[in-house]
């Protein structure tokens, strides 16, 4: 770093040493020169490329957010003049000084993984403050070993600094500090949310990246993309699985189960919330091999269930499915019964009960269902007899009907929401009309 001749901090802080340099700055011990009484040590950055302004932004970025932290989890901010990042003088910021290794170099020999409850606890404590910050509205979007470090080399007290990229509610129309062309994120774990045209604002990446520590704790390794070239997510890859295989077999598949849903590409059915990922840490710790009592297995079915990322989506489809095919077969009778006398209905299936509209069978896979409902003459030699089909598409259901391979849509509704079914009634209504006229010449 070429050392400008203005140094504001000198007023202050004496350097005691270099410590490191990063990216974005260079870092020093220092103490303060007018205090004898504090005994403490403290940190020094200087940002490393003073005439570039979005560095000058993001430092003051970072300062912004610490300013508003009061969390054992995060240094505590000193002082800085970043504030003055529109003008021509050089930044600086002081911090709280953390004692200990980085989790780099705690697990700087990966022969030798930390212990997965030692892991998981690591993770927990980071998640507390992880979600401290999201309640303050702040999404780090950095998470890695090398800004993590562990307080006096204690396992249970990582301190999660460089909030430098960090977003900040504040900053929501604020365009300029993370331009759309540009990407985000480490080569620690690269994630498409973080990429080139996206929001880069969501904060379950961050809950992303830390089960990217946990893998990175107990294999060694870092996971560095979600999917490899092969396909297969970093838990999957040969290496390693031969590093987790040192690890005993009953936590190593509890872990393996929440790898399985941390590292899917389409982060709406990853990990969703802080909580929802404590419980699944906390249960791999304390579940215990005796809890073998029906009600134990019931509450861990429910939970299993209740806690997949696509339940919610599979369920609500299930159920309007049912709903839509009710309405299919009832408007099929009340048309039959509009046309009087010869006319009657014919089905895929036999409807004796109410109960029979939810056997329906779905393919869960691509969440499609079938059925047919038509209208029938005692004169005539064939019967209207169209296919309906109902298929997921996005957070929608799309119902069509299909005759002689022509496609008809008949409705379209969000998973989550009532239909319209009085619009679905009307539509039906005339689609029935309109097949049984062709059907007979009228």
């Amino acid at each position: 770093m070429s050392k400008p001749k203005n140094k504001p901090w000198d007023k202050k802080w004496e350097i005691v040493k270099p410590i490191g340099s990063g990216g974005q700055g260079d870092t020093f011990l220092v103490k303060p020169k007018d205090s004898p009484i504090w005994s403490q040590s403290f940190v020094l950055k200087i940002l490393k490329n003073q005439k570039d302004p979005e560095r000058r932004k993001r430092m003051h970025r970072e300062v912004a957010a610490l300013s508003t932290l009061d969390c054992p989890g995060i240094p505590r901010l000193i002082e800085s003049n970043s504030d003055q990042f529109a003008a021509d003088v050089p930044l600086y910021m002081v911090g709280e000084f953390i004692e200990g290794k980085t989790l780099s170099q705690i697990v700087e020999d990966p022969t030798k993984p930390m212990a997965i409850a030692d892991a998981i606890n690591l993770v927990l404590k980071l998640l507390e403050t992880l979600q401290y910050c999201h309640n303050l509205g702040i999404v780090h979007r950095d998470i890695k070993p090398d800004n993590i470090i562990i307080r006096c080399n204690d396992i249970s007290a990582p301190v999660l600094i460089d909030f430098g990229i960090s977003f900040n509610e504040c900053d929501t129309d604020n365009t300029t500090l993370t331009p759309a062309w540009q990407q985000l994120g480490n080569r620690f774990l690269a994630l498409p949310e973080l990429q080139v045209n996206s929001s880069k604002r969501d904060p379950r990446a961050d809950i992303t990246q830390c089960c990217g520590i946990l893998f990175f704790a107990i294999a060694g390794s870092p996971p560095v993309t979600l999917l490899d070239c092969e396909g297969r997510k970093p838990h999957q890859r040969p290496e390693s699985q031969k590093a987790l295989a040192k690890h005993p077999d009953d936590l190593l598949a509890k872990v393996n189960g929440i790898f399985d849903r941390a590292f899917g590409t389409q982060i709406d059915y990853r990990w969703q919330s802080i909580p929802e990922l404590q419980k699944a840490l906390i249960d791999c710790v304390s579940a215990t091999e005796n809890a073998r009592n029906a009600e134990q297995y019931i509450a861990r079915i429910q939970n299993k269930v209740s806690t997949s990322s696509d339940y919610a989506r599979r369920q609500s489809f299930k159920e309007l499915a049912q709903q839509l095919n009710r309405e299919l077969y009832n408007m099929s009778r009340t048309v039959a019964k509009e046309l009087g006398k010869g006319f009657g209905t014919v089905h895929n299936r036999t409807y004796l009960k109410s109960r029979d509209f939810e056997r329906l069978d779905i393919d869960w896979t691509h969440l499609k269902f079938s059925e047919r409902h038509g209208i029938t003459n005692e004169f005539l030699p064939n019967d209207f007899f169209p296919k309906f089909t109902g298929a997921a598409t996005g957070n929608e259901l799309v119902l069509l009907a299909e005759v002689n391979g022509a496609q008809v849509e008949l409705l379209r509704t969000p998973l989550n929401c009532e239909p319209d079914l009085t619009v679905l009634g009307e539509r039906l209504r005339l689609f029935y009309l309109e097949g049984v006229r062709k059907l007979i010449g009228a």
